[in-house]
């Protein structure tokens, strides 16, 4: 998260949360079995935080 944001409480955004920083998690990269980021922000974090989601 940026220094001068504070993370949002907002219930209402389509985005989940970063785990570790708190931003809008707009994308997922996993980069092996066990290992993986999410952006914008380029937290690490493992790809299995994210469910996938299906209608």
């Amino acid at each position: 998260m940026s220094p001068d944001r504070e993370p949002s409480d907002d219930e209402d955004s389509p985005f989940p949360a970063c785990p570790r920083c708190g931003d809008p998690v707009l994308f997922s990269v996993a980069t092996g079995p066990h290992t993986g980021s999410v952006g914008p922000c380029g937290c690490s974090v493992p790809p299995d935080v994210f469910a996938l989601e299906r209608e």
